[in-house]
C-alpha cells in the first residue's frame, strides 16, 4: 500500500487499455444517456458511426484507474474532477490507452493525517500522427499519511 509520503509529483503510470463494444455503448446510452448518437446507428452518420457517451468513457476509464493505480494507494475519498474535456468521439471497439501523472501533492491543512493528490488522466487512441487524446481530466483526492 502506498501512502501520501510514497507518492511523488511527476511520476507517470501507463495503466493499460480499455475498449467499449457497440452493445455496451447502446446499453449504457439507453439506460443513462439516451441521445441518438449513443443508441441509434441510423442517425450516427454525421458522427462517423455510433459513439460512446462521454460519461460511459469516463466510467470505463475510472475502472482502469481504480484497478491499476488507486487500489494500491491508501485513498480516503475523491474530492473533485476538474479540467474535464472530451476531445474526440469514441467508437465501438476502439482501443483507448490510459495514462496517469501525479501532478501535485500537498499536506491537507484542514485534515491532519492526510494529504491531497492531483492526478492528471489522459486517454488516447491511435491517430494518423500518433496518439490522439479523446479524454483528459484531473482527479483530486484525499490520501492517508503514514502513521508515525
Amino acid at each position: 500500500m502506498r501512502y501520501f509520503e510514497d507518492l511523488e509529483a511527476g511520476e507517470s503510470h501507463d495503466l493499460g487499455t480499455v475498449s467499449l463494444s457497440a452493445d455496451e455503448i447502446r446499453e449504457f446510452g439507453e439506460q443513462y444517456d439516451p441521445m441518438p448518437m449513443h443508441v441509434d446507428p441510423e442517425v450516427t452518420e454525421p458522427f462517423g458511426g455510433l459513439v460512446a457517451s462521454g460519461y460511459h468513457t469516463l466510467a470505463a476509464v475510472n475502472r482502469v484507474v481504480v484497478d491499476e493505480f488507486r487500489s494500491g494507494v491508501a485513498g480516503i475519498a475523491g474530492m473533485s474532477i476538474e479540467n474535464h474535456r472530451w476531445h474526440a468521439p469514441v467508437y465501438p471497439d476502439e482501443e483507448l490507452t490510459v495514462t496517469l501523472e501525479l501532478a501535485e501533492r500537498r499536506p491537507s491543512a484542514g485534515r491532519p493525517g492526510t494529504g491531497i493528490v492531483r492526478e492528471c488522466v489522459t486517454v488516447t487512441r491511435d491517430g494518423d500522427d500518433g496518439p490522439e487524446p479523446v479524454l483528459t481530466y484531473d482527479s483530486v483526492g484525499l490520501v492517508r499519511r503514514r502513521e508515525d
